[in-house]
């Protein structure tokens, strides 16, 4: 059976989520991913409607910021999904996007120093005992839950930038990798997050290791690569992407690409996506191309694939029904 989880990523009504998270139910799905993106669907609530809606697979509200919740909530809020749905809790904690921090007046500063103490916090206010902690982007000050769980969320650390990875390998329960890399740079990141495990005494093993990825079943239009190639120019305006083209061997103006979708032209930002980006940073296609494309980036060291579904409605329906014949 494909290990895979599936991504949500708030843009979408939730009654629409929570039907894609049943189906995806149906076919074995291994874990739910709740983007906490500024603006759109409260992760939360979400995550709960999820809950209830679906009886296994751990959920994962993603990226959580410090830069944006502070910790005694974020563990109230977590220890209290757990005791709806026990053994299903998770968090991936992550800077978080740069730009709608700073339309809500917040400023990512010191992000590795931020990530660690957060991570810490939350641990420690898990286990229901007073905390006592100057973070980052926090204090403690004796703060603690008046209930405990009987188990506790997984945190994954959501990273891209080595020193994150690192992090990852250090102190957390998993690893989640970005959408639109290549296997290959991903076996290289995941290479930095276990030799920061051995590094740190823990088994590689037991580290989680999840990444996005771009999912599109062909469309009987013929337009899943088209489709595919506007959600890669939107993704190539983000400098971190840069060293994944390259060591991936993608030749992409990305220069060109960050000044068009700055103007909001994506039809030009489209044209500089090379066909070849399609085939080697997403899954897209019939179904034995679907099937070799997953297998290689399970290949490349992940524990399971967060598909990210792509296009319409009816178009991340028949990429879960695709999944059903693999």
């Amino acid at each position: 059976m494909i290990r895979f989880g599936v991504s949500f990523d708030g843009f979408v009504p939730i009654r629409e989520a929570v039907a894609v998270a049943q189906k995806a139910e149906a076919l074995g799905v291994q874990s739910y991913w709740i983007a906490e993106h500024l603006g759109y669907r409260e992760v939360f609530c979400t995550a709960t409607a999820i809950a209830l809606g679906t009886s296994r697979g751990r959920i994962y509200p993603t990226a959580v910021s410090p830069y944006l919740r502070h910790p005694t909530p974020m563990a109230m809020a977590l220890a209290s999904l757990e005791e709806l749905a026990p053994g299903r809790s998770g968090i991936a904690v992550g800077v978080g996007n740069p730009l709608f921090l700073k339309e809500s007046g917040l400023a990512p500063e010191k992000p590795l120093a931020s990530i660690r103490d957060y991570v810490q916090g939350l641990r420690g206010l898990l286990k229901a005992e007073p905390v006592q902690m100057q973070g980052a982007t926090f204090q403690l000050n004796g703060a603690k839950l008046a209930f405990k769980t009987e188990a506790e969320a997984r945190i994954f650390i959501a990273a891209m930038g080595p020193q994150m990875l690192r992090l990852s390998g250090d102190i957390a329960d998993g690893v989640l990798l970005s959408a639109g890399l290549s296997p290959a740079y991903e076996r290289h990141q995941l290479n930095l997050v276990e030799e920061a495990a051995r590094a740190a005494g823990r088994d590689p093993a037991s580290i989680g290791k999840s990444s996005y990825v771009y999912f599109l079943a062909e469309t009987p239009d013929k337009q899943a690569r088209h489709k595919m190639k506007e959600k890669l120019a939107f993704l190539f305006r983000n400098d971190k992407i840069r060293e994944n083209l390259e060591f991936s061997g993608l030749k992409v103006d990305q220069d060109a690409v960050m000044a068009a979708i700055a103007k909001r032209d994506v039809a030009t930002a489209m044209k500089l996506v090379p066909e070849d980006a399609i085939d080697a940073l997403t899954i897209t296609g019939d179904a034995a191309e679907c099937k070799r494309r997953i297998d290689a980036y399970l290949d490349a060291g992940l524990d399971e694939i967060v598909l990210s579904l792509v296009g319409s409605a009816e178009d991340r329906m028949r990429s879960l029904d695709l999944l059903a014949s693999l």
